[in-house]
C-alpha cells in the first residue's frame, strides 16, 4: 500500500502567518521523505487562511526535487478554475522534471469564496468540470489539445512537454456526493475518498461507482480507490483522543464555515450542488446543536489512538473501500508543530510499515 503524506496548509485562527504555514508543510515533507513516506501530497485553496495554496503543482516541483524517489500528488487540482490549456501544461512540466512520479487528483470546487474569486459561475461548476477534465486527460494521454465544447474550443495544438507517459492508472477524482460517483465513473479516473461521511455509508457509494464504471469503460475494473484521513498517533490512548477531539473538532469546523455547510443560501438553487443544498439545510435548521453532532460524527471517520488502534481502523477502512493509496493528515485544526512530528515519527515506526506490505490487489469489497 501506498501511504502517503497528506499536507494541511491551513493558519487556523490566523494563529500562524502565511510563510509560516508554508515552512511547517516544508519541514513536514523533508521529515515524511527522512521516515520513508512514499507520497507527498498538497490540496488546492485560495483567498483565505482555511488553507493556503493556490498553486499545488508549483508546491509539489519543489518538494519533487528534494528527493530523487518521493512521489508527488495533488488532493485535488480543482480543474474548473484553470484555463484547461494552461494547467495540462502545468501538469505535464511536473511529470517530466519528476521523471513521471506525479499522481493526479482532481475535483470541481465547492468554496463559494473560491468561485467568486476566481471569477467562474459556481452553476457551471460541472460543466467545465466535465469538459476541463475531458480535454486535459485526453492530451496527457494523446499529447494533442483540442477540444470542441460549450466552454472550451480548443484548436488542435501539441502538448509540449509531452508528458512520461499514461496517467489513466494514476488518476484520482474527489466525490463526496451521489451524483459525483457515477460522473467519475464516466470519466473513467479512479476515486479520492476525502473521509466526510461514516466508510458504510461510502461502500454503498463505492458499489453504485463500480456498476457505473463497468458500464461505461466496457466493462472494466474500477481501481481501488485513495483514502484520505486525519491521523493522532500516541502511545497514551487518553492523550490521543483529546487531542484528536480538539484538533480535528477544530478543523471539521473550520471545514463547515469554509464551505458555509450550514448556509441554506450558498447552495439554494445552484446547479449542480443539490447534495449539499440539503446537507446545509439540514445543519443549518439543527444549529450549534446540528453541528456538534456532525463533528462527532466526523471523528469517528478519521484514525486515532495508538499505533495499535491506528492499525486497525486503517484495516477496517481497508476493508469497506479496498483502497489501494492511503492519504495521512497529521497537521490540521492548530495542531501544534512539534505534536504533528511526534505524532508522525510514532506512525511510521509502528503503523506504516505493517501497512506497505499489505497487499491491496487482495481486498476484495462490494
Amino acid at each position: 500500500m501506498h501511504v502517503g503524506l497528506g499536507l494541511s496548509f491551513q493558519s487556523f485562527e490566523d494563529e500562524l502567518s502565511d510563510a509560516q504555514v508554508w515552512a511547517n508543510a516544508v519541514r513536514s515533507s523533508e521529515l515524511a521523505i527522512e521516515l520513508g513516506f512514499d507520497g507527498v501530497w498538497a490540496t488546492e485553496h485560495h483567498f483565505t487562511s482555511y488553507d493556503i495554496t493556490p498553486d499545488p503543482l508549483q508546491f509539489l516541483t519543489y518538494i519533487a526535487a528534494l528527493d530523487p524517489n518521493i512521489q508527488v500528488g495533488t488532493m485535488a487540482s480543482i480543474l474548473t478554475w484553470h484555463d484547461p490549456v494552461r494547467v495540462a501544461e502545468q501538469i505535464s512540466v511536473l511529470d517530466v522534471l519528476s521523471g513521471g512520479r506525479l499522481i493526479l487528483g482532481i475535483g470541481r470546487g465547492l468554496g463559494k469564496t473560491e468561485f467568486e474569486g476566481l471569477r467562474i459561475p459556481m452553476d457551471e461548476s460541472r460543466e467545465r468540470f466535465i469538459e476541463t477534465t475531458e480535454l486535459v486527460l485526453d492530451a496527457l494521454e494523446t499529447g494533442v489539445l483540442k477540444y470542441d465544447g460549450k466552454h472550451f474550443k480548443q484548436p488542435e495544438r501539441l502538448l509540449k512537454p509531452a508528458p512520461t507517459g499514461t496517467f489513466r492508472n494514476r488518476t484520482y477524482a474527489a466525490a463526496m456526493s451521489p451524483d459525483s460517483f457515477e460522473l467519475m465513473a464516466e470519466l473513467g479516473v479512479g476515486l479520492l475518498l476525502i473521509a466526510f461521511k461514516s466508510w458504510d455509508e461510502t461502500a454503498k457509494d463505492l458499489v453504485r461507482y463500480r456498476e457505473a464504471f463497468a458500464k461505461f469503460n466496457n466493462g472494466a475494473e474500477a481501481p481501488g480507490p485513495l483514502v484520505s484521513v486525519l491521523v493522532t498517533c500516541d502511545d497514551d490512548s487518553e492523550r490521543a483522543e483529546k487531542t484528536a477531539k480538539k484538533y480535528m473538532g477544530n478543523y471539521y469546523r473550520s471545514v463547515i464555515d469554509h464551505y458555509g455547510l450550514n448556509k441554506p443560501q450558498n447552495f439554494s438553487n445552484v446547479k449542480g450542488y443539490e447534495h449539499y443544498d440539503a446537507t446545509s439545510k439540514e445543519l443549518g435548521d439543527e444549529g450549534d446543536e446540528g453541528v456538534d453532532s456532525a463533528v462527532t460524527e466526523f471523528l469517528e471517520t478519521h484514525v486515532w489512538g495508538t499505533p495499535e488502534d491506528c492499525r486497525k481502523k486503517i484495516e477496517a477502512i481497508r476493508e469497506k473501500t479496498g483502497c489501494g493509496r492511503l492519504l495521512v493528515t497529521f497537521a490540521s485544526g492548530g495542531v501544534p508543530m512539534e505534536e504533528v512530528e511526534r505524532s508522525m515519527r510514532l506512525f511510521a515506526s509502528e503503523v506504516m510499515p505493517g501497512l506497505k506490505t499489505l497487499d491491496t490487489s487482495a481486498v476484495s469489497v462490494g
